[in-house]
Parts: C-alpha cells; structure tokens; sequence
C-alpha cells in the first residue's frame, strides 16, 4: 500500500518537524568547529574565504541525514564526523561553483566568493573544499563511502555543465529538468545517508533504502528550492527573488508554465530577460505564480516524499527514524506555506 504522508500539515506535525532539527542541532554543535579546523590553510585567501562560507551558516541538512541515518544503527557521533564535514564541504563547494556559473552576487544573504575575489580565485576556493572534504573521508578506508561521493562529485559537475547548456532553452522539458536536479542535488542526498548508513555497518539492503529514501527526498527538496526562488521573497531566500530565472535556469514550474496557454507570453518575457530588458523578469515571475505550474510542480515534490515514506518503513523504528519522517513533515510543512 502506498504511503500518503502529503495530508495537509498539522500543528502536531510541525512541532515534530521543528524537533528533529533541534535533536540534530543538539547533537550536531560540535560540527562548527570541526567544519572551522578542517580549512587551514597556507593561502590566506582560500581560508578566509572559506571559513566565510562557512561562518554564514546553513541548513547543515545534508550531514544531519547522514547522522541520523549511521545512528539508526548506533554509529558513534565522533566516528561521523569526519564524513559529515566532507558533505558539508561538497555541497559548499558546489555552490561556490554554482555561483561562478550563474555570476550571483548574493548566497545565504552575503556577497559571494566570486563577487569579492572574482571567478578565478571562487574557482580555486570550490575546488578546495571539495579536495578537502575527499581528504577528510580517506581516513575511513570505506570503498564504499569512496565511490560514492566520487562517482557524486563527478555527476554534480556534469549537471552543472548540462544546467549551463540549459540556460534559456525553451525547449527543455521535465525529463531534463530532472536529469540535472538528479546530478546537482539528489545525488548527494542519497549519498549522504548511504554513508552514514554504511559506515555503521548496516546491510547492504539497509544501505540501499537509505539511498533511495536520500534521493527521493533530494528531488522534493530540489523542486521546493526551486519553488521559493519563484514564490518567496529576498529575505527569505537569502538571495534575489527569481535569481535562478534571471539567470536563465529554468525550473519545474517555468517549465511546466510554458506548456499552459499562455505559455507564449511567458517565453516572450524569458527571451526578454536574456536581452536584458529591465521589466521581463517581474512579467515572467507574474506569468509563472498565476499559472498552474508551481501547484503541478508541488504535487510531483509530494509524490517524491511519498516514495521517500515508502523507503523508511522497513528500517529499525528509533528515535532517528522517527526524526526522519520529521524532517519529510517539514518539507511538506514549506509546500503548504508556499502553495498557500
């Protein structure tokens, strides 16, 4: 029978949700400053610029689920921390290149490292962090955790080139969006509680529906991303509201929205916005929110979360079980936000 966790979100499950966070946050604390020590550096630039990165915070979601899924089956905290600094690393360094890509000015609501210091030395800070964070696993000795993050590292570079060969394409369809959201974001999710999972030496079954139940969630957390860049407003995204249109990255709902009726009104203002004309992008923002392609788009995130239910049951019910599942009511607790 399918699991249907997409009801509408109630008080009791938000305060679930807000407890897995704060049980990771608790757990977790003493990541900051093993994230701070794993930046030395000889180039002042490099860790300066880094430890910037990590000093404006984040979610931290990726290392949390890896946590949570080695402590299903009892992994030690301090034997984790390696591995939960490298996905922080990875996913860090992602953006710094993300960035670069999409000439961005703002992320988590400072300037970035391409803005400061220019593309070529963001260049050399990504490619840091991302070394760094392959040093930091090595200690494990784990041929799976190895193979994983690599063969990840490698896909998220490819989906950053095929993104870039995107931009503008009005042509793309859902099948490419997904193809590159695969490669950019849920890859590292699946990855993130497939190590976790296998450094505390679960099954290789166990491993697998870890996997899945990560890369379900990475899709749906992708698609939500990629609706609060559409719907919410600077302050709540920490960079400019459309920025991911501005750029010419095309998302589910823009997607979605031009197959609509007036959906050729739509690629006017896109093409508009690749001219540069100053009032394309608050027409194409208007013409997507009044579509019904943000609400198509929420519906498919939704399916994902299911699929992602579906992935957990089996597992050994915990504390760390249970925070999981939590942490799927919050995503759906940001749709209901969103699509209200």
């Amino acid at each position: 029978m399918a699991v249907d966790i997409t009801q509408k979100i109630t008080a009791k499950n938000r305060a679930k949700a807000a407890k897995w966070q704060q049980l990771v946050q608790r757990e977790l604390s003493c990541l900051e400053d093993y994230l701070k020590n794993s930046l030395n550096s000889e180039d002042t630039l490099i860790q300066t610029a880094a430890l910037g990165l990590i000093e404006a915070g984040g979610k931290r979601i990726r290392p949390a689920f890896a946590y949570l899924a080695g402590r299903i089956w009892g992994a030690d905290r301090d034997s984790l921390l390696p591995l939960l600094a490298a996905l922080e690393l990875i996913h860090t360094g992602s953006l710094v290149h993300d960035d670069i890509i999409d000439k961005a000015t703002l992320r988590r609501g400072k300037p970035t490292v391409s803005y400061v210091h220019g593309p070529a030395a963001a260049l050399y800070v990504g490619d840091f962090l991302i070394g760094r964070a392959l040093e930091l696993v090595s200690v494990y000795q784990n041929e799976r955790v190895d193979v994983s993050l690599n063969r990840t590292v490698l896909q998220m570079c490819l989906g950053e080139l095929k993104q870039e060969k995107d931009f503008f394409r009005l042509s793309q369809t859902p099948h490419d969006y997904f193809g590159r959201i695969r490669r950019k974001t849920a890859l590292l999710f699946a990855g993130s509680c497939e190590c976790g999972a296998a450094l505390a030496g679960a099954t290789d079954e166990q491993v697998n529906a870890l996997w899945r139940f990560g890369y379900n969630l990475g899709l749906a957390f992708q698609i939500i991303d990629d609706l609060l860049d559409l719907l919410a407003d600077e302050e709540t995204i920490g960079k400019p509201a459309g920025n991911d249109l501005r750029q010419g990255n095309l998302s589910l709902p823009v997607i979605l929205a031009l197959r609509e009726a007036e959906g050729e009104q739509l690629a006017a203002a896109i093409r508009g916005i690749e001219q540069g004309e100053a009032e394309a992008l608050p027409r194409a923002l208007e013409l997507v929110r009044k579509s019904a392609g943000p609400e198509m788009a929420a519906k498919t995130a939704r399916r994902f979360l299911d699929k992602a239910a579906a992935d957990l049951q089996p597992l050994p019910n915990c504390r760390e079980k249970q925070a999981l599942s939590s942490a799927m009511q919050d995503f759906i607790a940001q749709i209901d936000r969103l699509m209200r």
